[in-house]
């Protein structure tokens, strides 16, 4: 029986990030490892401010494996 039933996760976190970190100036730095599907930076219920860190996502674990080592 397989161990995992769902494909590998295919998400980066990010952390430490600055405030004014832009989604399209993180496109551009972590799309050298291969093309991105999305990418989210959460933002404080109450400040509206970004909290730090951000999810990239891309289409391929061997991306992730990529940018990870």
């Amino acid at each position: 029986m397989a161990r995992y039933l769902r494909p590998p996760n295919t998400s980066l976190f990010i952390r430490n990030i600055s405030d004014e970190s832009r989604p399209e100036d993180l496109r551009r730095e972590f799309g050298r490892y291969g093309p991105i599907v999305d990418v989210y930076i959460p933002v404080d219920f109450y400040s509206r401010r970004p909290r730090g860190f951000a999810y990239i996502q891309y289409p391929l674990y061997a991306n992730v494996r990529r940018r990870v080592r």
